[in-house]
């Protein structure tokens, strides 16, 4: 045991360690009496010879010295407990880098043997805030009470000793329990010298949470106490080394363990996570729900502590640790727009960080790889956490050549962009067993949980009077009524408010006449966060060509950018609501200031030499039609506007050879009609795909391909030989779209059975002889191709449809 103990000591002094001392952890100190400090039961002796009593309890006996005198109870407090010297042992403990150190003893002992190797300290009690640390000293907090702190006239307050204040004792359930919890949390070791656990206080705030006991020693007599060992294995390992065996293994380490630990530019550690106490009040929860801006240390409170006050740890997080705990190495999280991934990833490296050493990606810049190397090196098979991880695209070929002791991976995308690309980590990351995990669907015990918050954010509507289980179950319904067991109803519900609506626009009116720069600045946030890009400064200097700090240097400006951006000391960027983006886009903002906005961007990035990878990502999204499209709608003048925007684009060397930016014009062209442009750009971007690489597959402009050949072949009049030659193509390319979808579908592989049928009933009288039969015998490879490859067609309903339709057509237009 002791040996293990060593091992943890040593690699927490380059990490996070807790110090614990209990009141064992001063007996050997003298007072200036020249007598060791008393423990319980010598100085209950004290109060009872004083008395002339016999009490059996220390807190009654101490009550009753201070109901008699208040000065003869402060003067045995103060002589008993002011230190005058400390043993060798104490000095060589506080030689070891702490980050803190919690006492429950009320003596300077640990004061003074900072002193004697002049190492900083700060002492606190629980009169002080957690926010009152400074940052250059070690903080010693005395949760009882310090003897130096104490007044005569407050010492049955400050001193939790009597039978009043044990009552009246609030530390264990207020900001510096929070703290507490916290630190046993994100610690490399907590170690705890001369506690016995009998106080239930203490026993329960180290319970609590699940923090991993491998991290967790308590420093005991050599002789075992079969009672003491049977409630420490509980929560930790006992180790019977004694004081000075504790001092010991500490000189015996190898020197230089005081290090500053490395700070990283592109990962946040679990280890990192502060925490706050206070009440949550309706601005936070609205802020989380409305705009996404999570607060990392409420958030972290809420973990350590157990509690649901302002998130819930929903079920989804049980599956990823049962995952890991049965040895998967690559877990895929996804799910819907709006359902709770990004909130879902810091709630998982607060919660995986009990037990592993957890590493949460917030920038991705050319340190990224050199730091995963570096954690690597320091630490343990880390898990590191990507949110929407096709961002870090340029990394995967690099990550992928890790084994699975090097590093665990937990990932997170969008459902769309899951069933795009799920197959690309599989092939990626082939030493790595994938599991996709469907995430943001309530389960009753979440709905439960979530009942209260939504009652403090005030988002009911007209079912504000339900009773709590009543809210519950329409939370989980799926009826057109019921919010579809998914958090994002409820906040489109929210959002769908008049009042809501009227105050977004308001401030976005009045922000555009303080300043266009800043409007413009808001607009540009909530339409990259709409394309899953979370912006930055960087991006917003890049696209926009000015300083976001400069913007906001104005009162005006600052007063209404608080509703759109998160502090800018925060992590992982700026405006960070999801759905509140696509409504806004769709419902709230001005459609031609945001196409002008984004025709502003994309040319600015478009020009930028050079084009970093990371923006050349952003300029992708942001010329997505899909994403356009929703600004749009079916406003002809939009829809030409965009076209010209990526005409006067597609000359531009850096996207005039990108598969996905001519997919895009295609479909900008084919939402106009224009299907002869359209199809020749879709044929441009399925040639650029094979700069990808020969395992890519370009899956979407194939799809679009298709439907734009019948949709052209179905709406204008076309000659009968382009039209045999485009069925070929058809039929080839819905084969591919087949083959692709043996096991599994994306959904669109058989979904154009209807303009299929449309086209053949429309060209079949047209086609001659030979043609016919080579139709039909088109046809039918492509149905037996789907019978014999596609695992279950006969019960996956638009494979099925496809098959016996085109049967049908076979049958009743034989050659």
């Amino acid at each position: 045991m002791s040996e293990n103990f060593k091992d943890a000591l040593e690699k927490a002094g380059n990490g996070k360690a807790i110090l614990f001392c209990g009141a064992g952890a001063s007996l050997d100190s003298l007072g200036f009496n020249l007598e060791e400090l008393p423990a319980a039961n010598p100085l209950l002796r004290k109060f009872n010879e004083h008395l002339g009593r016999n009490f059996s309890k220390i807190q009654i006996a101490a009550s009753k010295v201070a109901d008699q005198s208040i000065r003869d109870y402060f003067k045995i407090i103060t002589e008993c407990f002011k230190v005058k010297s400390v043993s060798d042992d104490m000095v060589s403990i506080m030689s070891f880098p702490w980050q803190r150190v919690y006492s429950t003893n009320y003596d300077d002992s640990v004061e003074l043997a900072c002193a004697k190797i002049a190492k900083k300290c700060q002492t606190l009690t629980a009169k002080d805030k957690p926010t009152d640390i400074l940052e250059d000293r070690i903080p010693i907090i005395h949760l009882h009470g310090f003897v130096n702190h104490f007044r005569i006239d407050t010492i049955r307050e400050e001193c939790i000793l009597d039978y009043g204040s044990n009552v009246a004792n609030s530390v264990y359930e207020g900001p510096w329990a929070t703290e507490l919890k916290n630190d046993i949390s994100t610690a490399d070791i907590v170690v705890f010298l001369g506690y016995s656990l009998y106080d239930p206080e203490i026993a329960k705030l180290t319970l609590q949470g699940g923090n991993s006991k491998s991290k967790i020693f308590f420093i005991n007599h050599r002789i075992e106490d079969e009672e003491l060992i049977y409630m420490q294995e509980r929560f930790g390992t006992p180790v019977n080394i004694e004081k000075d065996g504790l001092a010991r293994t500490i000189i015996d380490l190898p020197v230089g363990t005081d290090v500053t630990q490395r700070r990283y530019i592109c990962f946040r550690p679990s280890k990192d996570f502060s925490v706050t106490h206070r009440v949550i009040n309706y601005e936070d929860l609205s802020d989380l729900f409305l705009f996404g801006r999570v607060q990392d240390d409420v958030l972290q409170a809420d973990i350590v502590s157990g509690q649901s006050n302002y998130i819930i740890c929903p079920s989804d997080v049980e599956k990823v640790k049962s995952e890991l705990k049965n040895g998967k190495n690559l877990i895929s999280l996804y799910s819907p727009l709006g359902h709770g991934k990004t909130v879902l990833t810091k709630i998982l490296t607060a919660e995986l960080g009990k037990t592993y050493e957890v590493f949460l990606a917030i920038r991705n810049q050319d340190e990224f790889m050199e730091e995963v190397r570096s954690i690597i090196t320091n630490f343990s098979t880390p898990i590191f956490i990507l949110d929407d991880y096709y961002k870090y695209s340029r990394h995967h070929k690099e990550l992928s050549k890790l084994s699975p002791k090097d590093a665990i991976f937990i990932f997170t995308s969008r459902l769309s962009v899951h069933e795009i690309r799920k197959e690309e980590l599989s092939s990626q990351f082939l030493n790595h067993e994938v599991v996709d995990i469907r995430i943001g669907h309530l389960s009753e015990v979440d709905a439960e949980a979530l009942v209260p918050l939504i009652n403090q954010a005030g988002m009911w509507g007209n079912m504000s009077d339900f009773p709590s289980e009543k809210k519950a179950k329409a939370l989980l319904s799926v009826t057109e009524n019921g919010f579809q067991a998914n958090f994002a109803d409820i906040l489109v519900g929210l959002m769908s408010s008049s009042e809501m609506i009227g105050r977004i626009k308001k401030e976005l009116e009045i922000l555009k006449g303080v300043s266009s720069d800043a409007y413009s600045a808001v607009l540009l946030s909530m339409y990259l966060e709409f394309t899953n890009n979370h912006i930055d400064e960087f991006i917003i200097d890049q696209a926009m060509k000015f300083d976001l700090a400069n913007l906001n240097s104005t009162d005006e400006v600052a007063n209404i950018f608080r509703l759109f951006f998160s502090p800018s000391g925060g992590t992982g960027g700026y405006f960070k609501g999801s759905i509140f983006a696509k409504y806004a886009m769709e419902k709230i903002c001005v459609p031609e200031d945001i196409i002008s906005t984004i025709e502003q961007a994309a040319n600015n990035l478009a020009n930028s030499r050079p084009l970093f990878p990371e923006v050349k990502l952003v300029l992708v999204d942001l010329l997505r039609f899909n994403y356009l499209k929703v600004i749009a709608g079916k406003d002809h003048s939009r829809l030409k506007r965009i076209s010209k925007l990526y005409s006067n684009l597609s000359s531009n060397s850096n996207l005039n050879s990108d598969d996905l930016f001519w997919n895009a014009f295609g479909m900008s062209e084919r939402s106009l009609s224009n299907f002869d442009s359209a199809v020749k750009h879709f044929r441009t971007s399925i040639s650029y795909a094979k700069l990808r690489g020969p395992n890519y597959v370009p899956y979407h402009a194939q799809n679009q391909l298709i439907v734009c050949l019948l949709e052209r072949a179905t709406t204008l009049e076309i000659d009968t030989s382009t039209a045999f030659t485009n069925l070929g193509e058809v039929l080839s390319l819905l084969t591919l779209q087949a083959d692709d979808e043996r096991t599994h579908g994306r959904g669109q592989a058989f979904a154009w059975h209807k303009e299929l049928i449309a086209f053949l009933e429309i060209y079949k009288s047209k086609f001659d002889g030979g043609q016919r039969a080579l139709m039909n015998a088109q046809i039918q490879k492509y149905v037996s191709f789907i019978v014999r490859n596609v695992s279950g067609w006969e019960s996956r309903t638009e494979a099925a449809l496809t098959v016996r339709k085109l049967q049908s057509f076979i049958a009743n237009n034989p050659a």
